[in-house]
């Protein structure tokens, strides 16, 4: 253990004189090493303590223990003070979507209003060669500029990459119907596209007794609705509503013939 004024001084210099690791090893004619252990043993001994004086270091921290309690890689929070909540969820979106897609990627696309203005928040990003494809079908005619086919499409043009398509609604008037459309061969050979994903980009919608901006929900019938509101459906993801305990309602109505793709 390092004697107290030995850690103030590489403290001293490295926070407040802000010179480098390699320019204090060469003052004190100290490794380089053991100055980068110094300044750990600073730290941990309180000569040194360092603050964010911003209001995202709350949001740090929370990310932080997301990250711990459910075992996730990476969580991005966004502070709910903007004065354009959408606008900075979606700028937030896009930034991070530049840093994680790779070339050849392969990326699903859901869809919805803040997945189409997060494309618009895509400025100047790389040329991936990446493949889109959608996760969910389309919305009903009255919402057509939130297709997924669209955003698909854009996301394509943006990294310079290849788009597939899907041609049907995400919920059809019949089980027989909606059969028929998976049993189709294009749509086995994107059902195999989303056994490969590198990425999944999705949104989440709330309850259905909430007001929401929900683009697809107009495609639900009463019987529907009440058929899930029996099952206390909490939200949906890809056009697929799920309980509490993260139940598929899928998963709870197995007998009933299904109308969603």
């Amino acid at each position: 253990m390092h004697d107290e004024r030995l850690l103030t001084r590489v403290a001293y210099q490295y926070y407040i004189q802000n010179q480098t690791q390699s320019q204090i090893a060469k003052n004190l004619n100290i490794g380089r090493s053991t100055i980068s252990r110094l300044l750990t043993q600073a730290r941990q001994r309180h000569i040194v303590s360092i603050s964010i004086n911003t209001n995202d270091a709350d949001l740090l921290d929370l990310e932080a223990q997301l990250k711990r309690r459910y075992h996730l890689r990476n969580v991005d929070l966004i502070n709910s003070d903007h004065a354009d909540l959408d606008l900075a969820l979606a700028q937030e979106a896009a930034q991070y979507l530049k840093q994680i897609i790779k070339p050849n990627n392969l990326v699903g696309i859901s869809w919805g209003s803040s997945l189409a203005l997060m494309v618009g928040q895509l400025d100047h990003p790389k040329a991936a060669n990446a493949t889109f494809v959608p996760l969910v079908g389309g919305p009903s005619a009255a919402n057509a500029k939130y297709h997924v086919n669209t955003i698909v499409y854009d996301l394509a043009r943006k990294f310079m990459g290849n788009s597939v398509f899907i041609n049907a609604t995400a919920v059809q008037e019949s089980s027989y119907l909606r059969d028929g459309i998976m049993n189709a061969k294009y749509f086995q050979e994107l059902a195999r596209d989303w056994a490969h994903l590198d990425i999944a980009l999705v949104g989440v919608g709330g309850p259905l007794t909430r007001r929401t901006t929900s683009r697809w929900r107009d495609l639900l019938t009463p019987d529907d609705r009440d058929m899930l509101k029996d099952q206390h459906a909490i939200g949906d993801c890809c056009c697929t509503f799920y309980d509490v305990n993260g139940k598929l309602w899928r998963q709870i109505y197995k007998s009933v013939p299904l109308r969603f793709l």
